[in-house]
């Protein structure tokens, strides 16, 4: 492939990768995990200061990186953002992940690099929690970016290369504390992808090079867990964290899944008569990595590059297999990995086909799998995004959550205090979120986790309560309250009770439209 003719593709795939993760950014509702880290970083945007926990959030280039894009468009408190804002910032960092895959040329070739952006340019995971206000498609850019001038290094030590290589593993240890293990995954992948001839024979990293990566891997993660320095100590609530998080992945307490819960979530699901597959990327890692034993890779360069990158996508997918806790959206890190050995797996095997007719099947048959990743693209992220019957959508806010938050605004406006109404969320934890985003305009909202905490109920004008406290409230307000349920997620119900006379008013204001 000519080098003005991969331009033209390439630019026409990163294109393909930014309509489908910028296209209708607020079409899903919220999931309790997104609102949970827009409230965190409003608070940074309300007041410029960030404190790092180092229980829950994970780290803070999410919400820093999420400054300009707020900033540009005028918000400065919660009740201005928008999901738009927000998903944007992962959105941009998802495309960036197919962009960085231009840094492993000339290692492999153009037609593989071409091919691997349009895989994942069209997987629906990476697309779907590429328009997720969370950390993860950060991490996966960061963490791709190590891996790509790692590779880079080994093969030319520079100060540059040492020095953009620990810059993004800085800055994906700032992103969240499971980078430790995605870097360590490209680090073995580095010693047993290159020759024994390689490893024996490469002179010892300079000092230079070593301080000038981990200067840059430590300014990223001293400046920003300790807020630029303005809470010092958060620096070692966040080495302190990494034990606490090592607790949780291996004991637990919720999302324990088996270990071939991501093979299972990528390789094949049926749900509801929807088929969901990504194995037209997953059949083509091995192939990759098995044609890179053999003479159809044109360069020790290309041998090298076609199994570091599937052994460190294979790596990292089996550690985080390992760990009993997982969530969808962790697979993003490896199966970036995935979509470029698969893009080379793709390459090597139209180069190795001589018959002519036999290349145009197995073009058609790439074709093929390309149109059909394409389908359920378009099927995940614009069709079903919040539908149980999609695999990506886990514990996802139901869409008629949202007819429960517009009621509550609609009553509101009916309200004589207005904005000012009061309103009282009785529920636990998990089922309040993601109710702090929804009803961020409102002044007078409440949150507790049962009725008895809760107290009296004699002002009432309107109550959110999760199930098991829906019964309790029932025999509180008796008469005094009209009741609705609403779906949060699948299982999940929200019941609202609203005052008999607000609800008089309400259906009076109906009447008369």
């Amino acid at each position: 492939m000519s080098r003005d003719t991969f331009r033209w593709i390439f630019a026409a795939v990163l294109l393909l990768g930014l309509a489908l993760r910028f296209a209708r950014l607020d079409l899903r509702p919220m999931h309790h995990d997104e609102a949970n880290q827009a409230l965190k970083f409003a608070a940074l945007l309300e007041t410029g200061e960030y404190r790092y926990d180092p229980r829950e959030h994970h780290g803070p280039t999410l919400y820093y990186l999420t400054l300009p894009g707020a900033w540009a468009r005028g918000f400065r408190n919660l009740e201005a953002l928008d999901e738009e804002t927000l998903r944007a910032v992962p959105a941009v960092f998802g495309c960036g992940t197919i962009a960085l895959l231009l840094l492993s040329i000339p290692g492999l070739s153009r037609g593989a690099v071409a091919l691997g952006g349009l895989f994942a340019a069209l997987s629906p995971a990476l697309t779907y929690y590429s328009r997720f206000y969370i950390q993860e498609a950060l991490l996966a850019f960061f963490s791709l970016g190590f891996l790509l001038f790692l590779g880079r290094y080994a093969l030319r030590p520079s100060a540059g290369r040492a020095l953009a290589a620990g810059a993004f593993a800085g800055l994906a240890c700032a992103t969240k504390e499971t980078a430790f293990i995605l870097a360590a995954a490209a680090v073995v992948a580095l010693m047993l992808g290159r020759s024994r001839a390689e490893r024996g024979g490469g002179p010892p990293i300079p000092l230079q090079h070593a301080l000038c990566a981990g200067g840059a891997a430590l300014i990223p993660i001293i400046l920003l867990y300790s807020s630029f320095l303005a809470d010092p100590a958060g620096i070692a609530r966040f080495a302190g964290s990494l034990a606490n998080y090592a607790r949780r992945a291996l004991a637990p307490e919720l999302h324990a899944q088996p270990w071939h819960y991501y093979l299972a979530l990528l390789g094949f699901s049926a749900r509801g008569g929807l088929w969901w597959t990504e194995v037209w990327i997953l059949g083509l890692v091995p192939v990759g990595a098995a044609l890179s034993f053999g003479r159809e890779c044109a360069s020790g360069g290309e041998r090298f590059w076609s199994r570091y990158i599937a052994l460190y996508s294979l790596l990292a997918a089996a550690a985080f297999s390992l760990l009993p806790y997982k969530t969808p959206w962790n697979l993003i890190s490896f199966h970036a990995g995935f979509a470029l050995a698969a893009g080379n797996g793709a390459a090597l095997l139209l180069r190795i086909v001589r018959p002519r007719m036999v290349k145009g099947v197995v073009f058609l048959l790439l074709l093929a799998g390309a149109g059909h990743l394409a389908l359920q693209n378009r099927r995940a992220n614009f069709v079903y995004p919040a539908d149980a019957r999609n695999p990506y959508a886990y514990a996802q806010t139901m869409p008629d959550f949202l007819r429960l938050a517009r009621r509550v605004h609609e009553l509101a406006a009916l309200h004589p205090e207005g904005r000012g109404m009061p309103v009282h969320v009785v529920a636990g934890p998990y089922e309040q979120w993601p109710l702090p985003w929804y009803l961020r305009d409102l002044k007078r909202v409440g949150y507790w986790t049962d009725a008895a905490q809760a107290g009296g109920f004699g002002d009432f004008a309107v109550v959110v309560a999760s199930q098991e406290n829906a019964l309790v409230l029932e025999s509180a307000l008796g008469e005094r309250a009209q009741s609705e349920i609403y779906g949060l997620r699948e299982g999940v119900f929200l019941t609202l009770f609203i005052e008999r006379d607000l609800w008089r008013r309400y259906l009076r204001s109906h009447l008369r439209r």
